[in-house]
């Protein structure tokens, strides 16, 4: 029997990085420029983000400096993330069997220097930016762009934002993976949404994720 044409498609924020990582490399990078005293302001800053305070305001006012130079240096630095664990290995066992792609909503420089700092630009096939198509997720254009780029015969998609990452790729009958927030997803995961939103399996790692490839590969062969 004839292997099947497989893509891997990624949502990125929360679902091959942890997210708040980039905010904290962001913080670092801020406090370095503006403060003699970096680790001190560092840690202010973080401290008043999750008391829920307005950070850039804050530094805006003390600084005398203006929001949308900080919010600019916030988006297009070269952050300093990497990929969660077991990542890397799993895309690199499975690279002979599925092309990958990635749907991402956010601003193109900003999203593509991540995934140039978690060194996976090379490795994808397709890359769907929102700012880039000028639609977000659940948008159907921005999954038809990957199909019409790939041209596979199956989809899996692996994302953790249940209200915006599975509904259309259920839609286009794609199999579909939420993987589970462990406590630091800067977008919290209400599991009682309807379930039209909600994916098809829901897995705590992507060493769990490596091994549902693994039988997926074991039934298609």
């Amino acid at each position: 029997m004839a292997t099947k044409i497989k893509a891997l498609v990624l949502d990125l924020d929360d679902t091959l990085y942890a997210e708040i990582s980039y905010l904290q490399s962001a913080y670092r990078f801020i406090a370095a420029k503006i403060s003699t005293q970096p680790q001190q302001l560092y840690a202010k800053m973080l401290a008043e983000y999750h008391a829920g305070e307005n950070v850039f305001e804050n530094i805006s006012k003390k600084y005398q400096l203006d929001k949308k130079e900080l919010l600019d240096w916030y988006r297009f630095h070269k952050p300093d993330i990497t990929l969660f664990q077991d990542v890397a290995e799993t895309l690199t066992y499975f690279a002979k069997e599925y092309k990958y792609a990635v749907i991402t909503d956010g601003r193109s420089k900003t999203q593509r220097n991540k995934l140039q700092a978690l060194g996976l630009t090379n490795l994808l096939n397709t890359i769907v930016i929102s700012e880039e198509i000028g639609s977000e997720k659940p948008s159907i254009a921005n999954y038809e762009k990957v199909m019409n780029e790939l041209q596979c015969e199956e989809y899996i998609y692996i994302g953790d934002n249940l209200k915006k990452d599975f509904v259309t790729a259920k839609l286009l009958g794609w199999t579909t993976i939420c993987l589970k927030d462990q406590g630091q997803n800067i977008h919290k995961q209400n599991f009682s949404i309807a379930a039209e939103y909600q994916a098809d399996y829901c897995l705590n790692s992507w060493q769990e994720i490596r091994s549902f490839l693994s039988l997926d590969r074991n039934k298609t062969h």
